[in-house]
Parts: structure tokens; C-alpha cells; sequence
């Protein structure tokens, strides 16, 4: 029972690989609806309890308030207001947890900083939008501190949408002076226009300049005025694998200056694509090359001035150069069309491919595990399929017919594994769970849309509706939006 109670409160999607985080189990006033310990609203009062009844006001009240091992949710709106964590949780099952109210999208305009004695950290379902970031520097020089700035050790993003309106670098990962990075996590976040237009050969999508073992897994970095990715100055053991990384200023740099080089740097299983200004791969290592760095297993098409740059530093291998046919470009629907010959090297990946859809929550799009092929004679690489693991729903919607007694019911989410052959999905009536639906043969990624009959629901209703793949867990519980 303790261990449904956990799964049910905070499961968190379980990453492909070993490092991933789990969510940390919610105190003893956390709302089993929600599982949130604290909330904040818009309209809310700082001098209020932080209750769902009684939101704080700021985003910063909330952070201060979550003890480690507990969730703090903003309701859905904006947050005008720069956010310094000042504290972290203990260890990776302990952490403190920052995220949109569950079926909501709130949204934090200026800068967040995650500063170094602040570990242990998560960040999920939230909109990030760093242009009101305070300066750094006088107009003539146009210095704009960065947003995300993360100097702490085992912090996550996931899920999120981050950006600047082209107005300077987004995430900016470890500092000489303030704290190298370390174990951070960066995964199924849609990053794009940071930066300055033109282009200034500076501002970056993701900025590593002092971090160690970072993870940047299953994003859509695009629309950057410079590199997409920047391993610059001393960023070692970087893990970049099933990104969708495109029209940037560049894709992928590995570089370093002076005593510094970034080392042992993995580029693997991405589509980099349309870098606007030189290469989608390159280097820069003007004094000492880096050593260690591989780019490989990728697919690549239509850099300006190439798809690989000069091999100084790093190793390009095994790498198809194709269009991979995305769905729609122009609109940034990433998903790539039936039969794309970069979809095998996707494959497992988790990608918020396609924008936001109405109800604020990323639509993402899962390939299936595959043998990916390289096309040029290389030996293939296998993606296992795994079994169902964690669920996380991400939205729920309920929209009762009188006139035919029964309701449309819509669930979104992930199955971390290899999806499931069965789900249930269930909805809290009279104290207990009930079973509404099954669907069979869910993907990793499923949107389903059910019409049941429930008895006695009403329109204003807004019940809690689960996903159970049985003989594995149960997903966090999402109290139904009202659909219309």
C-alpha cells in the first residue's frame, strides 16, 4: 500500500538510462488529489498557508517553502518575477520539486538561478521565459544574465518550455567563479529563440561552460541565434543523445581555451539539422585540442556551410546525412513524417516534438524501438524495447452529454519502457477507483479519448482520473479539466 500511495503521488517518468531521478514521496499534508505539499496561485497571498485553498502569492514564496522531499505547484498563469533557489533537497529520493499544478501550465517570466550550496532540484511542466532577466553590464555592452542558470549539483529539467524571445543565452550550465554543474539533467524541454538576432556569436540555446556529467536527453533545441549546444570552456562527459537540434546559429560545438578543453563529450543518436550560420558538428580549440569527444550515429542535413566541420578535437563517425522529413518546419512540428530515414535513429527517444496543444501540455512524440541503421556499411546499433515502467499523466479532461448520459474523457502521458499491452483508466468515484475504459497496445506516448458513462457527473464536476498498467504502477492522479 505504501508503495502504490508513493507511485500514485509522484511517479516521474523513468529515464532510458541509470542516472535519472527519482521523484522524491510528498509530506503528509500533501493533497492526495494533486500531490502537492504547497501551491501558489496567481491572486494568492504570501501570508496565506500555501494550501490549494489558500495559495501563496510568488513563485519565490513557494520555492522557499518546499521542504526536501516535497512538491511545490504553481497554479496555471504567469509569474512575472526573477527566482533564486535557496535551498535543495538531500539526495536524489529527497529532492525539492517545482512544477505546474497538475492538467495546468504556469509560466515564470525572468530569471531562474539555481546557485551552488542549492542541489538536488526539480523543475517540470513549466514555461521558462528568461527575457526579463536583470542586465549584467551597461546597454552598450548588452549583457543579459542568463535564464536557467544552474551552478548546483543533480539538478533536473524536464518537460519544460524554455526561451528568451532572442534576447540572450537560456540555459547556462556551471561557472569558475560561482560553482561548476554537476550531474545535471536536461530532458523532453522544447529550447528555442535564445539569443540576440543577429546573431553575436555568444548567446546559446544550452551554455555548458563548467559542468561534469551532464545528461541532455530527448529535447527540441531550436531557433537559436548561436550553437544549440555549447561545450565551452572545460564541459567533460557529456551525454547529448535523441535530440532534435535544429536551425540554430550552429548545432553542436566542442571547444575549449587555454588550459581548458572539453573532454570525453558524447554526440550520439540526434537529428542536427539547418544550422543557419556554419556547421551542424564543428570545434574550436585554439589552444590545445580536447580529446575524448565522439559525434556519432547521428543524422545530419543542411548546414550552411557543412554537416561536420573540420575533425579538430573530435571524432565524427557513422553519421547519415539526410532530410529527415519533418512533419511541418515552418509551424515546429519536429515530428518526423511516416517512413523518415532518421527515424531509426530516434528510436526510444521522447520527444516534445510538436508545440504546445490547447490545454498547455507538450505533445510528444515517442519512436518506436528499432535497429538503427546507419547507412554507410557501419555495424547496427540495437535499441532495446524494455518493459512498462513508470506512468506519468499529464492532462485529463472530462466533458459530460445529458442528452446521452454519458462523458468524453481525454488522458495524456508517457509509459517509460517499451509502452504497454494494456491500460486501465480510472476515475475516483464514492472513495474508490473505478475502471472507465481499457485501451490495448499503448505506445510510450499515449493520447486517448474515451466515451464512457459515469454515473451522477455533472458538468461542474472535475473529477480525479488515474492510468494503471496492470502488473506494473499506477500514474500520478490529474483532477479532470472541464472541457468544452
Amino acid at each position: 500500500m505504501i508503495t502504490l500511495r508513493r507511485a500514485l503521488r509522484h511517479a516521474v517518468l523513468a529515464s532510458l538510462f541509470a542516472a535519472a531521478a527519482t521523484a522524491a514521496a510528498p509530506a503528509a499534508g500533501a493533497s492526495a488529489a494533486t500531490g502537492c505539499d504547497r501551491v501558489a496561485a496567481p491572486g494568492g497571498s504570501n501570508s496565506a498557508a500555501g494550501t490549494e485553498a489558500a495559495p501563496y502569492a510568488t513563485a519565490q514564496k513557494l520555492v522557499d517553502s518546499v521542504a526536501p522531499g516535497q512538491v511545490g505547484c504553481l497554479r496555471g498563469g504567469r509569474y512575472s518575477e526573477n527566482v533564486r533557489v535557496n535551498h535543495g533537497g538531500t539526495s536524489d529520493s529527497n529532492r525539492v520539486i517545482i512544477r505546474s499544478f497538475p492538467g495546468e501550465r504556469a509560466a515564470i517570466h525572468g530569471r531562474l538561478y539555481v546557485p551552488d550550496e542549492s542541489n538536488f532540484a526539480t523543475f517540470e511542466q513549466l514555461d521558462l521565459n528568461g527575457h526579463d532577466s536583470p542586465m549584467c553590464g551597461t546597454v552598450s555592452d548588452y549583457c543579459q544574465q542568463p535564464s536557467p542558470t544552474v551552478n548546483g549539483d543533480d539538478v533536473i529539467f524536464q518537460d519544460d518550455d524554455v526561451t528568451n524571445d532572442h534576447s540572450g543565452i537560456c540555459f547556462a550550465l556551471g561557472n569558475q567563479a560561482y560553482g561548476a554543474a554537476q550531474r545535471v539533467i536536461i530532458r523532453r524541454n522544447r529550447i528555442h529563440d535564445c539569443g540576440r538576432i543577429p546573431s553575436s556569436n555568444h548567446d546559446h540555446g544550452i551554455y555548458l561552460s563548467d559542468a561534469n556529467d551532464v545528461q541532455i536527453l530527448d529535447n527540441v533545441i531550436y531557433d537559436n541565434a548561436d550553437r544549440g549546444i555549447q561545450l565551452y570552456p572545460a564541459a567533460d562527459r557529456t551525454v547529448v543523445r535523441g535530440n532534435i537540434i535544429d536551425g540554430n546559429g550552429e548545432g553542436v560545438i566542442f571547444s575549449g581555451e587555454g588550459g581548458d578543453t572539453s573532454d570525453d563529450n558524447v554526440v550520439e543518436n540526434n537529428v542536427i539539422t539547418n544550422a543557419k550560420i556554419r556547421f551542424n558538428v564543428e570545434s574550436w580549440y585554439p589552444n590545445g585540442s580536447g580529446s575524448g569527444n565522439v559525434a556519432r550515429n547521428n543524422c545530419l542535413y543542411g548546414g550552411k556551410q557543412g554537416n561536420v566541420g573540420t575533425q579538430d578535437g573530435f571524432k565524427a563517425t557513422s553519421n547519415l546525412v539526410v532530410d529527415p522529413q519533418y512533419t511541418d518546419r515552418g509551424a515546429k512540428d519536429f515530428r518526423l513524417k511516416p517512413g523518415s530515414p532518421c527515424a531509426a535513429v530516434l528510436a526510444g527517444a521522447q520527444l516534445p516534438a510538436a508545440p504546445l496543444d490547447t490545454s498547455g501540455q507538450p505533445d510528444t512524440q515517442t519512436n518506436a524501438p528499432a535497429t538503427a541503421t546507419t547507412g554507410n556499411g557501419s555495424t547496427p546499433t540495437t535499441q532495446p524495447s524494455g518493459k512498462p515502467g513508470n506512468v506519468v499523466l499529464q492532462s485529463a479532461s472530462v466533458k459530460p452529454s445529458k442528452r446521452r448520459g454519458r462523458s468524453r474523457v481525454r488522458v495524456a502521458g508517457h509509459i517509460s519502457g517499451g509502452g504497454a499491452r494494456k491500460i486501465k483508466v480510472q476515475m475516483r468515484r464514492g472513495g474508490s477507483w473505478k475502471t472507465i475504459g481499457i485501451v490495448r497496445n499503448v505506445g510510450n506516448t499515449f493520447r486517448i479519448v474515451l466515451n464512457t458513462r459515469v454515473r451522477g457527473l455533472t458538468a461542474a464536476d472535475r473529477p480525479t482520473v488515474r492510468v494503471v498498467v496492470p502488473g506494473a504502477v499506477a500514474s500520478n492522479p490529474v483532477r479532470a479539466r472541464s472541457a468544452r
